[in-house]
């Protein structure tokens, strides 16, 4: 299964989730709440393979 990320966003605060597989379970990891700008930074990055 391939690892999917998601730009989110919940009450004006926005996140990524990562969603992979390990073994048999399914993992979902999320960044910390940041402001627009800041998330569109490290969504910009992740999509350039700059940011992990």
């Amino acid at each position: 299964m391939p690892t999917f990320y998601e730009l989110c966003e919940s009450g004006g605060q926005y996140f990524i989730r990562r969603t992979r597989r390990v073994g048999q379970k399914t993992v979902i990891d999320e960044s910390g709440r940041v402001i627009h700008s800041k998330a569109m930074v490290t969504w910009a990055q992740l999509l350039d393979g700059i940011a992990c």
